[in-house]
């Protein structure tokens, strides 16, 4: 029963390591596609690429 539970818990360990790494690699395609039209949204503390995409698409005129 213990081994079935470490193996468990180490197969559980490898899979949020392996989602983790998936999120930081999406994340950064996602500044890389900010940064040339909108920069200063990723400054701000709290809006990371995923944020500022979502402003990105839904803002109706940024200028006025």
């Amino acid at each position: 029963m213990a081994q079935a539970i470490r193996l468990t818990l180490r197969m559980l360990a490898e899979r949020i390591e392996q989602l983790t790494a998936q999120v930081n690699e999406l994340n950064q395609r996602l500044a890389r596609l900010v940064e040339p039209h909108a920069a200063q949204l990723l400054v701000p503390v709290g809006i990371g690429p995923d944020s500022a995409v979502t402003l990105l698409i839904t803002w109706d005129n940024p200028s006025g």
